[in-house]
């Protein structure tokens, strides 16, 4: 998978203020980055390990910590899932 860099400015007080390192900050952002869009159904769960650089059972975890659901069906999608079955 071809990736990009992306730079974002940060002011410097956010990461002495929350006691981390660049690449500390770094890493939390793509979690949170990922696990929210993950939430709002605009990635996948392997889309979402990518992006946090993760492999899927830690990417899993994480998710459950902001419990995000790993399995999100609104009623309709599971009734529908179920007559499928």
């Amino acid at each position: 998978m071809n990736t990009l860099r992306i730079n974002v400015d940060v002011p410097e007080q956010i990461l002495l203020t929350l006691n981390l390192n660049e690449d500390e900050f770094s890493q939390q952002m793509k979690i949170f980055t990922a696990a929210q869009l993950y939430k709002q159904h605009k990635l996948s769960l392997g889309q979402t390990a990518a992006l946090a650089k993760m492999n899927r059972f830690r990417i899993i975890e994480e998710l459950e910590k902001f419990g995000i659901e790993i399995i999100d069906y609104d009623p309709e999608e599971l009734s529908q899932e179920l007559e499928n079955f």
